[in-house]
């Protein structure tokens, strides 16, 4: 090995460390008590839901102009996609969130679902 390699290696190796550790803080710094989930589609907010007030597992079905449909289920803490009519189904397949940042999208139907650690607007208690 050359001293040039060392050094890039030495470098790319900094790199990793300063990322991982500037996304470790990051994820520690936006957890928080709260935990909202927004519901868009095609970019307008349709429910937000408070996901440490609901009590009961709930589900509820968001339908498209086109009659297209994403059965999204709450419990306690977390959210998903239970059931969609969309080709692929990558939103069923990424199963539960509860974590502020991680979210569930299905593109053919343009449905976004994050998490959030707090609240902008009024919030839904989790009761459909």
């Amino acid at each position: 090995m050359k001293k040039g390699d060392k050094i890039v290696g030495i470098i790319l190796l900094i790199i990793v460390l300063i990322t991982t550790g500037g996304t470790l803080i990051y994820k520690n710094s936006i957890k928080g008590s709260e935990n909202i989930a927004v519901i868009k589609r095609a970019g307008k907010v349709i429910k937000t839901i408070d996901l440490n007030k609901v009590v009961e597992p709930q589900e509820f079905t968001l339908k498209t102009q086109n009659g297209h449909y994403n059965v999204i289920a709450v419990k306690h803490n977390s959210i998903c996609v239970k059931e969609a009519d969309c080709p692929h189904k990558e939103c069923v397949k990424s199963g539960w969130i509860s974590k502020p940042g991680e979210m569930v999208v299905c593109l053919p139907y343009k449905l976004i679902i994050n998490i959030e650690a707090k609240a902008d607007q009024d919030i839904d208690g989790g009761t459909f």
